[in-house]
This record gives structure tokens, sequence and C-alpha cells, in this order.
């Protein structure tokens, strides 16, 4: 029925060892330094360690080593103790020390306040606060958290950054009023840049007053799927205020859209032949094999670049918009899916962000360490389907104004209706998803509710037309093919939770199969049981992300809605309070799946933050429902 988001966090901190004994670079193989500085993203260079006291800074440099008890750490030498210990007096620890932070202090005789880490930029020194830990395999060490880590990370990427060259910038045409449309190259792969390109699709919206220009917004709609180069050039769902301060640029993510290539996964219907061969539970050699089979025609049409569509390198590529702008930094606007772009590009490039408000916003980042955490979340990612069809079926209490009344059981009638749904399914090309897809796609807005209604009506009459026309805003042109949205999704769990492996996956999806069908059954109505291809995408995973999703530390404002059809408001509020390190959260209730620009005090705090950069006082805010 519903496909298991396979989601879990692993986060660390960087441990720093210090005098002997820690191991230090040196003892180190090369290959263990270079892993280290490439799991971090920062580090390349030997790093800063500063230690302020009677108004001088003590610098000393540190290096990446390896212990195979903690992993990475950050290396000090007897001349950066030594530096350290003489910036100024000791001092004496604070109040809440632990027994373990004060042996470290006596012994090494520093450390009494938090000690900053810096980096040297362009002239500027950034700065990032460690603080005492102690294990027993190497003694005393100094933590950095997530913060510390985003900090030094978007240092080192400034660092080392590279002007754009003049082949990169964007040659625009026009191409509407005060529209103009262009595309860029962009590394099909990011860990070899120099090899193979990709086109990425772009245009801009000219602000009509160029005096109040503050820079450059770049928006994304949501999806996975969606075509920022279409919606900037409807030019619908932005506020004035935005139009006037800001050139809103799109942009179509790789496999989307006009950029190239576009998106293919096997002939049209062969992943769904493959897929609806498979017998549940998927424990046979034959069905493993039509799995994987399905899975890989991503790889057999595309090449490897179908394994590289995901939200990470989507991020990468706005970077690379961004340079080719000739933008120090940008401010960002994401819808639904678009959140979650968001937060990978405030994670990855911090220092290139101005101001970023996400709307409908999903928490790419839930808690799975356990199946039940899993299934758990699964639920939680489908009720508000569920309540919104109840809602639905509920406000037909009117045989005039609704033709599914049926004398005041308009669920009976649903439930007939809904039987004939392959009809819906044929006209979609035989993509046995169609039918269910196009009821879901009436709950997106209560304005919607009077198509489900008049839908299901002709459908109980042998019409599709309705529903499958529906239908068609999610499936596209050809209904039949591979989901897009699906493989983004897949390639994401992959990349976030390498460790739920395979053979997790299809428990998962058998023991959440069993509740979802149990927890909501007018659901389970709609959708056959058709195993999803992501089971098996283990065979080309992208490689994972090292390090928390946590946004760098960018300020966030995140607008959650409690009537959301399609994203929970404890996603969004997941987000803001837990995953984010610098959220702010909005909530309202509107029945619809976003909810800008419809409300007057989200409209407020979104231009706030966007043009002003001003953010809530409080972290959490309530805006009341607006009709």
């Amino acid at each position: 029925m519903a496909r298991v988001v396979a989601l879990a966090l692993l986060a660390g901190s960087v441990l720093v060892a210090v005098g002997a004994q820690g191991a230090t670079a040196e003892s180190v193989e090369r290959s263990a330094a270079e892993r280290c500085s490439e799991f971090h993203r920062f580090g390349a260079q030997p790093v800063d360690v500063a230690k302020t006291g009677d108004g001088q800074t003590a610098l000393a440099q540190v290096r990446w080593g390896y212990h195979e008890s903690i992993g990475c750490f950050l290396a000090l030498d007897d001349d950066a103790l030594a530096a350290l210990r003489g910036a100024g007096p000791p001092g004496s620890l604070p109040g809440g020390e632990t027994d373990d932070s004060r042996r470290c202090f006596e012994h090494h005789r520093f450390g009494a306040e938090p000690v900053d880490v810096a980096k040297t930029v362009n002239g500027q020194t950034v700065l990032a606060r460690l603080s005492w830990g102690y294990d027993e395999s190497i003694g005393c060490y100094l933590t950095l958290d997530s913060a510390a880590i985003n900090t030094l990370r978007a240092a080192d990427l400034a660092a080392t950054a590279e002007p754009s060259p003049a082949e990169k910038r964007i040659e625009w045409t026009n191409c509407g009023s005060n529209l103009e449309c262009g595309s860029l190259d962009v590394p099909a792969d990011y860990r070899s840049p120099e090899a193979d390109t990709i086109k990425i699709a772009v245009n801009v919206l000219r602000t009509a007053s160029p005096e109040q220009r503050i820079g450059y917004l770049l928006v994304n709609p949501g999806g996975p799927g969606g075509s920022g180069v279409e919606l900037v050039a409807s030019g619908e769902g932005f506020a004035d205020q935005l139009l006037e301060r800001f050139d809103i640029v799109g942009f179509d993510p790789r496999g989307v859209g006009e950029s190239e290539p576009a998106f293919s996964c096997g002939a049209s219907g062969e992943q769904l032949k493959l897929l609806a061969a498979i017998d549940m539970p998927i424990d046979s050699p034959d069905d493993i094999a039509a799995g994987e089979a399905a899975a890989n025609l991503c790889i057999q049409s595309m090449g490897p670049v179908g394994g590289l569509l995901h939200s990470e390198y989507v991020a990468r590529d706005m970077d690379e918009i961004r340079k080719a702008l000739g933008a120090d930094q940008i401010s960002y606007l994401g819808f639904s899916y678009g959140s979650t772009l968001g937060v990978w590009y405030a994670t990855l490039f911090p220092q290139s962000v101005r101001a970023m408000a996400v709307d409908g916003a999903d928490n790419p980042v839930d808690p799975a360490s356990t199946r039940q955490e899993r299934i758990e979340e699964a639920i939680e990612e489908v009720a508000p389907f569920a309540d919104s069809l109840d809602q639905a079926l509920a406000a037909c209490d009117d045989w005039k104004q609704c033709p599914i009344y049926n004398r005041g059981n308009p669920v009976a009638y649903f439930r007939e209706a809904v039987t004939k749904l392959d009809l819906v399914n044929q006209a979609a090309n035989g993509n046995p998803r169609a039918g269910g897809l196009g009821v879901l796609t009436t709950l997106y807005s209560q304005d919607y509710w009077p198509y489900l209604w008049q839908g299901l009506y002709r459908l109980r009459n042998n019409d599709p037309s309705v529903l499958l026309e529906f239908a068609l805003l999610q499936l596209g042109e050809d209904p039949a093919a591979a989901s897009f949205t699906e493989h983004v999704n897949c390639l994401d769990s992959q990349t976030l939770y390498p460790e739920l492996d395979r053979d997790t996956l299809l428990a998962d999806a058998e023991a959440a199969e069993a509740v979802l069908e149990e927890r909501f059954p007018l659901l389970a109505l709609m959708f056959p049981p058709l195993p999803s291809a992501c089971l098996f995408y283990d065979q080309f995973a992208p490689d994972p992300l090292q390090g928390p999703l946590d946004g760098g530390n960018v300020p966030i404002l995140v607008i959650g809605n409690h009537s959301d059809p399609a994203t929970p408001f404890g996603e969004s509020e997941e987000l803001a309070t837990d995953t984010l390190t610098n959220g702010y959260l909005i909530e309202t209730s509107h029945i619809t799946h976003v909810v800008y620009p419809n409300n007057e005090c989200v409209n407020h705090h979104i231009h706030q933050a966007l043009i002003n950069l001003v953010y809530p006082d409080e972290r959490r805010v309530v805006c009341e429902s607006q009709k």
C-alpha cells in the first residue's frame, strides 16, 4: 500500500585527541587521514586551534589522525599544547564540570573555558568552540559539536573555492515579460567534477523595481520532480513584496523538465510489469531477481547518472547556479520537497545562504533505529491522507451539493465506487496505482473535494475521466513510466541510512503492510499490494552522508500546517525543533498542502525573514487560520 520510508539518524562528535595520550597524524596512514578529511568535509589543510589570553591569541596547528576505537580525531602535538598552555592564566573549571573534565583540565593546564578552533579565510578568522571529554582508550580529548563541524566545513570550502570560470556564467535569453532563460553545465558526479557534465535548465524573473532589488531568490516547488522553471515562468504564487525585492530564480533539478538528460527508467510500463510479477513476501530467487531488474532499469536507461539524482547532488547543483549568477549568497524559498533541498543546501553550503524559508516542510531525518520507530514514521506519513479523506467524505452532507450523499452514507458509496478504480488504471496505460493517486490528489486542497465527489460518482457509472485527470497531475504524460519521485526518495534513503540493509527493508515492508492496511482500511481499498523497487536500490546506492543533516546553523523559517493533507504537522515540527540547529516554527491550520501566500500572518513572517533578515522573537509562533 504505502512505501515505508527507510530513515535513521547517525550523528557523532569529532574527537580532538591531545598530547601523548592520542595518536598523532604522522602515525596514521595517508589513506586514513584523507578519509577523515573527506568524511567531515574540512581539514584538508591543517586546522588552527586558538586560545586567547591577556589580549593575545596563541595558535597551534593540528592535523587529522585516526584511532580504531574512536575513528577520526584532530591531533595536538606537544608544541600545540605548549602554545595553548601559555596563552594566559589557566583559570578554573566552571561549576558544572565532570570528574573527567577536571582531570583533563588539571593535567593539561588549559581549557577551563571552551577552547576556540580557528580557521583563517580571506584574512578573517572563523571560530568554533570545543570542550573537554575523556575516553579510557585514548585519555583526554576535545570534542567539536555539529555547529563547530559545520563552521569549519564552511570555512574550508570557502578557503579552497576557486572563482567560477567565465564559461560557467549563464547566457540569458529573453523568454517573456521580465523573464530570461538559460542553462548551466554542472558535474554529473561531484566525486569526479572534471569528468562528464549534465545540463541544468534555469530561468529568472527580474524584479520590476531594480532600485529596490536585494538579490536573488532561488525557489523550488516540491516533488521530487517539480519544475522550478515552470513555477517562475508562471509568475504565480509570489506576493508583490518578493517580486519587488528579488530576481526570482527557478531551475529544473537534474532529471526534471528541460534539464538534460531527462529521467528514464526502462520502457513505458516495463518496471511496473516486473514489480507486478513479484509475490509478497519477497523471498524466492525469482522474486528477488525481478526486483533487482526493476531497480536497475534506471541505470540501464541513463547510465551512472541515473544513480546520481539524489537531493545532495541537487543541492550541489544549486550552489553551481549561485556561482554562475555571480552571487556571494542567495536567499531560498522551498515548498514541500523543496524544504528538503533547502536543508541539504544549508547543511552543505551554510555560508552561501543569505536567508531561507520553507513551507509544507517535511523532515528528511526521522528516528528509525528500530522497526517499530520506522513503522510509526510510515503511519505518520500516511495518516494525513486518511484524515483528509474522512473529512472530505464527512463534508458530503447535502444531496443537492454532493452526488455521493447516498442518503447520508457517502462512505458506503466510496467503498462501492473504488471497486471500479481499475477503469482509471486501464485508462492510465495500465498503471495499477493510478486510480488511488487520482483520489489522493483531490485531497491536496479543500477546494478539490467537489472533484472527488464528482469523480467517485462518475466512476460508479463507469466514467473514470475525472479521477484520471487528477492522476495524470501526478503521473505526467506517460502514466505507466517509473516514478521519478519514488526514485529520488529511494536514493535519498540510501544516502541517509545505509545501515538499513536489504533484509531489514524487506522485513520492514512486510510488517508495515499489515499495520497500514489495518490502520487505514479505506486507503487500503485503493492500492494493490505492489512492492517498491526501492527495496533493491542497494545495488547502486550513492555515497552515504557523513555528518548530520542539520541546516548548518543557518536560521531557517519552517511553516507547519496542522491540516496539511500531504505533510504531517509533526514532520514540520520535528524539522524545526529537532533536526535543524537554528530552526523557527510558524504553525497554522489550512486544509491545503502549502500555505504561502494565502495567510497574511505567514506571509509577514516569510517576508520579514527573506527581505529583512528578521526572524521571530520566539522559536515557535502561531498564525491563525484564514479562509
